[in-house]
């Protein structure tokens, strides 16, 4: 709920406006923004990139970047206007009383200093706690975020951690002080679906046990649902429209809203069906259209919409920003959601390059990769970390591998081993049926001639002082085309990803998340490869950007019978983009079969936990929340890996490693009770075994 009429709410922003600083002067950013939050609520603030959401939330402990000012309003917590404070007041409050959880992890994070020491310092600066009891608050801290050996990771620096492992690091930075209010900016972006169930179930219980307030900015509209009492949607630095989450999502108003909620592919979205992305994109700081900023893209859009921006309304029991719902509820009726029409029909793939055609284009054979990282100390020994072990999989022409799983499960050094930025330690990588695992030299530099990636982060992998035709052609120049023809090729790729032209002479600060990563694809295809690996490219990108790339994805699959290996830990994108899925944990393969069958029907347990992991917000089903840390990749348990979080393990599974096993259906499961979590009772345990695991399940009774 709300609480808009609350009498004391604990955080009231009363029109908020703030203005950046730019060559044409100081242009408005945020446009009048209001909203209250109660103690125990959480409020969710949704909208696409440059919507204003990040510098709504900054202005609240007066954070907000060098450039920015604010113009009017007032942020009031507890009843003190903090645009008002002293800074030495403030002081006070940031990390005590407000704390905030910022996107970016690994530029929020000191490099220089150990984990332990930042999580700790709100304790240490504000006089809470002790060294010794810091340190033990901060282990407790670190092990319910589910890092794997906290002692051992407090002494880390932020590089030596994951994506995913950083973000928990600040999120228990945040909660480490027990803070009245916390601001999270996209604080599950870059986690696993495990571990942002486990985040939502520590929000939920700080939310009823503490009385915590939770201001959540996410695009994942499925996190929301899940956690959010009230939902505030903002577009061109307002909000268009807001009201208590279950009813908002339910029955949205707003064209915008609608769109944003058809732009998510839910669970059981048929693979051959188009996502409908919103056309467009946000309007620029300082080029907002006259009237309502969305009406460009709107396809309700009316000549009052062109002339006059809309206030906020009540309408029904939401407050909407829009001509049309006002206008229907004026008159009685609900305005229908938009039909947002794709781009383009996809067209049929050539014969030969069908999903399912016998030529295997990628072969893993029983693949193992090792690191070695240095001890805590110059005298430790250094400890091994199991990255991949014994992997096999086979990828055929035109289809795609769906790999999964949690941080630190092998993922990144599967693509790496594939694209051969790293070599393997052992087993066989086969490109086209060639053996690549030690090519070199003009070898090499054939495969990469065929084999492009597509990475994480769309800006990071870009030269951000170079143009973006000389981006796309570098691959092309290097593998020896002249330059004309990289010109035209250039031009080609860039009009098929939705580009154009006029972008062969930006830079990449000029563009906006989603554009960047169609340069990044762009790139890819320059070289016209059989082979993209694509490195979690959707993560941290809009929903609506997101259903944008999806699409694009689809037409390289059916125009040119791509075959893509897609890396991600979202099972729905994963389950809607593959043919395939493979699902790691710990460095090895536990499941991997069609994508349909595998989602449909877990077999493996730890497959089952994944998929109940992921918000959904059209079909909620029953979550599985796996317990204890995970193993530490340096140390994998006896049998198999999974034991120690399986609910379901028995005796057997700390004896024996379980063999990946073709099952009747066609799929492989390296379990020693492929689908017990169906079964109705212990007595029916003996149909999932195999005669080998059945004669070696009299080790010790199986514990039952």
């Amino acid at each position: 709920m709300m609480n808009m009429a609350a009498p004391h709410p604990l955080l009231s922003v009363e029109d908020l406006r703030v203005s950046v600083r730019t060559g044409l002067g100081w242009l408005p950013v945020v446009r009048g923004v209001s909203f209250t939050v109660a103690p125990g609520e959480t409020l969710g603030l949704v909208g696409e990139s440059g919507s204003g959401k990040t510098v709504t939330v900054s202005a609240v402990p007066q954070l907000l970047p060098g450039g920015m000012r604010i113009n009017g309003g007032a942020v009031r917590f507890r009843g003190e206007n903090l645009i008002e404070t002293s800074r030495g007041r403030l002081a006070e409050l940031r990390g005590k009383d407000i704390s905030m959880v910022f996107q970016d992890s690994l530029a929020a994070l000191n490099p220089i200093m150990r984990i332990g020491k930042q999580v700790r310092e709100p304790l240490l600066l504000h006089g809470m706690a002790g060294p010794q009891e810091a340190d033990a608050l901060v282990e407790a801290g670190l092990r319910r975020l589910g890092i794997a050996d906290p002692a051992q990771g407090m002494q880390r620096y932020p590089h030596e951690f994951s994506g995913g492992m950083r973000q928990r690091a600040m999120i228990a930075t945040a909660l480490i002080a027990s803070p009245g209010l916390i601001i999270a900016d996209e604080p599950t972006t870059a986690l696993d679906a495990t571990v942002q169930a486990q985040i939502i179930e520590t929000w939920s219980k700080l939310n009823s046990e503490m009385g915590v307030a939770l201001i959540l900015v996410s695009h994942d509209l499925g996190v929301v649902a899940e956690i959010c009492d009230s939902l505030a949607v903002m577009y061109a630095g307002r909000i268009v429209e807001m009201g208590a989450a279950e009813v908002l999502l339910a029955n949205p108003r707003h064209p915008y809203t609608q769109a944003l909620l058809e732009s998510m592919p839910s669970a059981n979205l048929p693979r051959d069906e188009r996502l409908k992305a919103i056309p467009g994109e946000p309007p620029a700081i300082g080029a907002l259209p006259t009237g309502c900023p969305f009406h460009p893209r709107c396809p309700q859009a009316r000549d009052l919409c062109r002339s006059s921006e809309p206030s906020l309304s009540s309408v029904a029991l939401s407050r909407v920003a829009c001509w049309v719902a006002q206008g229907e509820a004026a008159a009685g009726r609900h305005a229908p959601a938009p039909s947002v029409a794709p781009a383009a029909p996809l067209r049929s793939a050539p014969a030969e390059a069908q999903p399912g055609t016998a030529d295997e284009i990628l072969v893993l054979d029983r693949v193992s990769r090792h690191y070695l990282v240095p001890g805590l100390s110059p005298f430790a020994r250094p400890t091994r970390v199991h990255a991949l072990d014994d992997v096999s999989l086979t990828l055929r022409r035109g289809e795609t591998l769906g790999v999964a799983g949690e941080s630190g499960c092998g993922k990144s050094t599967l693509a790496k081993c594939i694209l051969r930025l790293v070599d393997v330690d052992q087993g066989r990588i086969l490109f086209r049926g060639a053996d690549i695992t030690r090519a070199g030299g003009a070898a090499l530099r054939g495969v990469r001639r065929h084999v492009q990636p597509v990475f994480q982060d769309p800006y990071g992998a870009l030269n951000p002082r170079a143009r973006i035709a000389d981006i796309v052609a570098e691959p092309l120049l290097a593998h020896g085309a002249d330059k004309k023809a990289s010109a035209r090729r250039v031009t080609e790729v860039l009009d098929f990803v939705g580009l154009g032209r006029r972008f062969e002479s930006y830079l990449p600060h000029q563009l906006s998340g989603g554009q960047r990563q169609r340069v990044g694809i762009a790139r890819a295809l320059s070289l016209n490869p059989e082979l993209i690996v694509a490195d979690e490219p959707i993560s941290a990108l809009d929903v609506s950007i997101q259903a944008q790339v999806l699409n694009l994805l689809k037409d390289l699959q059916r125009d040119f019978g791509l075959t893509l290996v897609f890396i991600s830990h979202d099972l729905r994108i994963v389950r809607y983009l593959s043919t395939h899925v493979a699902i790691m944990f710990l460095g090895s393969v536990v499941e991997y079969g069609a994508a349909e069958a595998v989602c449909a029907r877990p077999m493996h347990p730890y497959t089952a936990a994944l998929l109940s992991s992921v918000p959904d917000m059209r079909s909620r089903g029953q979550r599985i929340l796996l317990q204890g840390e995970p193993p530490s990749p340096s140390a994998p348990p006896s049998g198999c890996r999974f034991r120690t979080r399986c609910p379901h393990a028995r005796g057997l599974c700390a004896e024996l490693v379980p063999r990946l096993e073709r099952l009747p259906d066609g799929r492989d499961v390296a379990c020693h009770f492929p689908g017990i979590a169906d079964l109705a009772s212990p007595d029916d345990l003996g149909l999932a075994l195999s005669p080998v695991q059945q004669g070696a399940s009299s080790i010790d009774g199986l514990g039952l």
